[in-house]
C-alpha cells in the first residue's frame, strides 16, 4: 500500500547559536546499532529497511525548490543493507530530488543513529543534505522538526560575490511562526572530508544530545557534541523520520545548473528510551520573578520564592525564549546582546524522591 505522508519543511540556515558544549562522549557509548529495538515497524511501505517500513517521496512540493521528486531517485536497500539517495537533472535546467521516510508515526524519546557515506566538502553548495530528522507538520505550536546532521551552504552566495562553505547543523524547530533564535535554535559547525560519518541523537524530556563521529560506529574521532535544553525543546508527537536530498533556491546560488548528487545511508537505529519509575512532582514550586532594570550593565535578580524544604534550586537566563550560554546564576547583568529583546529565569528545583520542576519568570520589558 502506498503511504500518502506530509510534506517536509527544512530548518533555517540563520538560525541563532544557541549551545552548551562539552568535548566528552556520551559514557557507554557503543557503536551504531543495526538490531533495532522496536515492535512498530509502521504501515507497509515501499519497502522494508532495519525494522522500519519506508515510503519514497513522489508527490511534489517543498523544500526542493522546484518541487519535483522522483521515487526512483531512491534505491536499495542493496546487498549490503545500504540505501542511496541520488540528484537527479536529466535536462540539465530542471533538478529532481530525493526523499525516503519511515510510515510509522510517533518515535519519541530515545536514541536516534543514522551511518552516512558523503564527502560533504564536495556538496554542491545549492544542494541540501536532509540528513536525518523528525518530523510533525501538525504538531502545536508551529510544528515539531529535531535536525541531527543537515548540511548546506544554502546556496553559496556566488550570485553576490560571496563563497559560503557547506556547514553541517544540529538542531530544532519548536514552533515555526517565530523567527530564528525564537522557534528554532541551531548549531552549525564546519564538515570534514570524513568519507563516513556516524550521527546520534539522544532525546530526553527538555534535552537533546547530538554527536557526530568520524567513520562508522562512534570508535572515531567525535567531531561535534551540541546540548540543547530548555522548555522549547520539542515533546513527541506523531513524527516520522525522514531523509532527503534537494536544492535550495536561495542564497545566492544556481540551483537549476546542479550536478547530478548521491549519498548513502548505511545504517539507521533507534533504540526508546526506557521508561523510569513515576516520581511524584515537587510540591511548593512557585513562579520566580525578575528584579532590576532590564537596561545593558544594570544586573537582575531572580527571586525563586519559597521553594519546599530541602530542594536544590538551579537557574538559567533566557533571551526572546532561548537558553543564554553560561547565564545560570542567580543574577544576569544585562549585555548589548540583549537589546530590544525580553529577558526570563527559568528556576529547576530538584529533591530526592521527587520528579524535577521548572519554572519561569514572566518576561521582562525589551531590554534598553
Amino acid at each position: 500500500m502506498k503511504v500518502s505522508l506530509p510534506r517536509v519543511r527544512p530548518l533555517t540556515a540563520a538560525a541563532a547559536v544557541v549551545v552548551v558544549l562539552t568535548a566528552s562522549a556520551l559514557p557507554g557509548a557503543a557503536a551504531a546499532d543495526t538490531m533495532t529495538m522496536t515492535t512498530d515497524p509502521g504501515p507497509t511501505g515501499d519497502f522494508s529497511w532495519k525494522g522500519f517500513n519506508w515510503a519514497k517521496r513522489s508527490w511534489t512540493g517543498g523544500p526542493h525548490y522546484n518541487g519535483i521528486f522522483d521515487p526512483a531517485n531512491v534505491s536499495g536497500p542493496d546487498a549490503n543493507g545500504r540505501v542511496t539517495l541520488a540528484l537527479t537533472n536529466p535536462t540539465g535546467s530542471a533538478p529532481v530530488a530525493a526523499e525516503f521516510q519511515s510510515t510509522r508515526r510517533g518515535f519519541g524519546y530515545g536514541t536516534y543513529t543514522a551511518v552516512v557515506e558523503r564527502n560533504l566538502q564536495t556538496l554542491q553548495k545549492e544542494v541540501v543534505w536532509g540528513c536525518m530528522f523528525t518530523y510533525d507538520p501538525d504538531a502545536f505550536p508551529g510544528h515539531n522538526e529535531i535536525d541531527v546532521c543537515e548540511a548546506s551552504a544554502w546556496g553559496g552566495g556566488a550570485v553576490w560575490g560571496q563563497s559560503r562553505p557547506v556547514r553541517q547543523g544540529h538542531g530544532y524547530w519548536f514552533d515555526a511562526t517565530k523567527p530564528a533564535g525564537t522557534g528554532s535554535t541551531v548549531v552549525n559547525f564546519d564538515v570534514t572530508p570524513d568519507p563516513v560519518l556516524t550521527h546520534r541523537l539522544v532525546w530526553e524530556p527538555g534535552r537533546l544530545t547530538y554527536e557526530t563521529f568520524a567513520g562508522e560506529g562512534s570508535a572515531g574521532a567525535l567531531l561535534k557534541r551540541t546540548v540543547l535544553e530548555g522548555p522549547t525543546v520539542p515533546v513527541p508527537a506523531r513524527e516520522a523520520v525522514h531523509f532527503n536530498l534537494w536544492v535550495t533556491g536561495g542564497g545566492g546560488g544556481y540551483p537549476d545548473s546542479v550536478r547530478p548528487e548521491q549519498v548513502t545511508v548505511r545504517d539507521f537505529s533507534f533504540t526508546p528510551r526506557a521508561s523510569a519509575p513515576s516520581l511524584p512532582p515537587l510540591p511548593d514550586a512557585p513562579t520566580p520573578t525578575i528584579t532590576g532594570t532590564p537596561k545593558v550593565g544594570q544586573r537582575l535578580t531572580a527571586v525563586p520564592g519559597t521553594w519546599t524544604s530541602g530542594a536544590t534550586l538551579a537557574y538559567q537566563w533566557y533571551r526572546a525564549g532561548t537558553p543564554i550560554p553560561g547565564a545560570t546564576g542567580k543574577t544576569y547583568t544585562v549585555l548589548k546582546a540583549d537589546r530590544q529583546s525580553s529577558l526570563t529565569v527559568a528556576v529547576t528545583g530538584t529533591k530526592a524522591g521527587y520528579a524535577a520542576v521548572t519554572r519561569t519568570s514572566a518576561p521582562t520589558a525589551r531590554v534598553r
